[in-house]
């Protein structure tokens, strides 16, 4: 029988645990500072001042506890009513917000102007937004900053009651029905170029091409062939049967599939893939797929849908659903497909490398797929020696909001496996709104 370790048979108990406890924590109203203040008053008040009659512990005592006591009945019996009130949420209109911007939902609360001593503030459980607090006319009103795309139903809030010498704290949630839709953000990116498909066509002759072309090539007569497609001439004069057939040739269309791979750091890939729907870059006709959907987007307001939707997937299953949507939606494999991919490796990674050169038949010209890796801005590769190291400890730069920028060392690694699919790779930095050609990863090297 296959052995259990302690640790892996505690996990699912801990989880159990997990909950209860903390709501056990966030009930209790006494925070650490408030139980070392009263501990310690109340031992100055019974030890010092009545027993040994100390009228300065005395009076410190009395004041300690007195204090204690009015703030834990003034911050419980606000969070109760700020409860019962939090539990008569009407339904609201559904939320639609841009990551990276912050915009006002409508939900306030009183400032508590009337309670003296007493504080109040919030934030998001879920979905993932910062929160401000915004005072106006003796409220406080919710301004929030969405720091990922997604698809919601409920809003989440985290409401925390305390005084303000810190020595109580009540938290509970007040959930909300509220649909809340978070799409990506473009950044400073305005256009991407176009990218077109190849079919079959008669405009350009490759051997990889269907025979829809013109007739210009000639082969000897085979049973079944039409008969008006013989040269009489050259019968004529040769004795042999010819017969016109097409040529093998292909021609741009403009019909574009494009697909999103989820991961570490795929917010600048979603914002990306925005960017080129909304400007146009995938030509006339496109198609929009996504980790994460069975169904396809072949509309603006689909694929924002779409991409919302995909911000749900586990980082485990990234770029899952690529082989599946190429083979779909590129039938034949003569159709260019692009591939938005994170700055970030990931299991995505392997997965996305495999598909593409199982796909990538040896005697094709190009390769039908197209990667565009997207970061938000690239933190340089600094090189240092041992000696530095431990004199200095150096550290990346903070996100802001939805922002991340990758590691240089990482979107090289990345740029380095998606090349040796020999497909067409493309850095943009969604942050600064730069794009840079296939290659860049030389450039990262040599920083």
């Amino acid at each position: 029988m296959p052995s259990v370790t302690p640790r892996r048979s505690l996990r699912p108990l801990l989880r159990r645990i997990a909950a209860p406890l903390r709501r056990a924590v966030d009930l209790f109203p006494f925070t650490a500072l408030g139980l070392l203040v009263m501990a310690g008053c109340g031992f100055a008040l019974f030890r010092y001042g009545i027993r040994q009659i100390d009228l300065l512990l005395l009076v410190v005592g009395t004041v300690g506890v007195a204090l204690g006591l009015a703030s834990v009945l003034s911050t419980t019996v606000t969070a109760l009513v700020l409860w019962r009130q939090g539990r008569r949420l009407r339904d609201e209109e559904p939320l639609r917000l841009e990551c990276g911007y912050a915009a006002r939902t409508g939900f306030s609360m009183s400032s508590l102007w009337f309670v003296p001593f007493v504080k109040l503030r919030w934030n998001w459980d879920a979905p993932e937004a910062s929160v401000r607090l915004v005072p106006l006319k003796r409220r406080l009103h919710e301004e929030v900053t969405a720091l990922r795309r997604g698809l919601h139903e409920s809003i989440a809030r985290r409401i925390e009651v305390s005084d303000a010498f810190g020595l109580t704290r009540v938290t509970f949630t007040l959930r909300q029905e509220r649909v809340v839709r978070f799409v990506p953000s473009m950044g400073a990116l305005r256009q991407m170029r176009v990218v077109r498909s190849i079919a079959g066509g008669d405009e350009i002759s490759n051997p990889a091409g269907p025979p829809e072309g013109e007739r210009v090539d000639l082969r000897h007569y085979a049973p079944g062939d039409p008969i008006k497609f013989v040269l009489w001439k050259v019968f004529a004069r040769s004795r042999q049967l010819v017969v016109r057939t097409p040529e093998r040739a292909i021609a741009p269309t403009r019909q574009t599939v494009a697909y999103l791979v989820t991961g570490m750091g795929d917010e600048s890939a979603a914002g990306a893939a925005r960017v080129a729907v909304d400007t146009g870059a995938l030509g006339a006709e496109w198609v929009l797929g996504a980790d994460g959907n069975d169904t396809y987007a072949k509309s603006p307001v689909q694929a924002l849908e779409l991409l919302a939707r995909s911000a749900s997937t586990p980082t485990e299953l990234g770029g899952a659903g690529l082989a599946d949507f190429l083979s779909r939606a590129t039938p034949g494999g003569l159709a260019r497909a692009v591939v938005f991919v994170p700055g970030r490796p990931g299991p995505w990674l392997d997965r996305v490398v495999a598909t593409v050169r199982a796909r990538t038949a040896p005697n094709q010209m190009q390769s039908p797929v197209e990667f565009v890796v997207c970061t938000d801005g690239i933190v340089p590769i600094v090189k240092t020696t041992w000696w530095s190291r431990l004199a200095f400890q150096v550290r990346p730069p903070s996100a802001q909001g939805a922002v991340t920028p990758a590691p240089g060392a990482e979107v090289g690694a990345v740029l380095r496996a998606l090349a040796t699919t020999r497909a067409p790779v493309t850095l943009v930095d969604r942050a600064g709104g730069h794009v840079y050609p296939g290659g860049h990863h030389r450039s990262l090297e040599a920083a």
